[in-house]
């Protein structure tokens, strides 16, 4: 059944919807909410859609880093709606997102490498190899917990705090930057076994939600 609806032949139908659902919540966001968040759907839709899945998808191995710009929108437009701006906070989240969406995604194309290589998709780890992906998930890895960790570095150098996301942030990010890089050197010591790319990319979704929950805590 599932097939029957998700296929190519649908794609015109599946198109159609799409938009619809699109214009509708852009239409929505605009009476109800504020011209900031829909400006920021719009531009989720523009970067996910344009961007990634029709530029660079199917082109450069850059494409998860680059178009990782996507996941950064929604986290503006949900801030832009309850506040009706921009603040440092809100950039440090699309940042954070940023930042994530390479270790997160890269995990995945680890473990399903064989299902991008035969969908021709240039996802990293099914170009150059599980094992030199790995390097490169590290690499990105450190950058995200260097940047995770930046409101915790102005805490402790008592530097002028720009970030306002609290005690519960700095003890959270310490404990799951930690336990992520846990997740990584076991990848190395299992010897790149597909399970823990898996469980790689699982927990980096949790590593994700629970940072954003403990901000979360700080502006209600």
């Amino acid at each position: 059944y599932r097939e029957d609806i998700i296929n190519p032949a649908n794609r015109r139908t599946l198109a159609g919807i799409a938009m619809m659902f699109l214009l509708g919540s852009m239409l929505l966001s605009y009476i109800l909410i504020n011209f900031l968040t829909t400006l920021f759907i719009f531009l989720g839709f523009l970067s996910y859609f344009l961007l990634y899945t029709v530029i660079l998808k199917r082109r450069t191995t850059w494409n998860i880093v680059i178009g990782g710009i996507a996941g950064s929108f929604p986290a503006l437009a949900g801030w832009a709606a309850v506040s009706g701006n921009v603040s440092v906070t809100s950039l440090f989240i699309a940042f954070l997102v940023f930042m994530w969406t390479p270790t997160h995604f890269w995990s995945l194309a680890s473990y399903r490498s064989e299902d991008y290589k035969n969908a021709n998709i240039p996802m990293l780890p099914a170009v150059v190899g599980v094992k030199a992906g790995y390097r490169w998930i590290l690499v990105n890895t450190v950058i995200l917990i260097a940047f995770s960790l930046l409101p915790v570095f102005f805490t402790a150098f008592k530097f002028p705090s720009i970030f306002h996301v609290g005690i519960i942030y700095y003890v959270v990010a310490v404990i799951f930057d930690a336990y992520l890089i846990y997740r990584l050197i076991e990848i190395h010591s299992k010897q790149y076994a597909p399970a823990q790319f898996r469980s790689a990319f699982i927990f980096s979704n949790f590593y994700l939600l629970v940072l954003l929950i403990s901000i979360w805590f700080v502006i209600l």
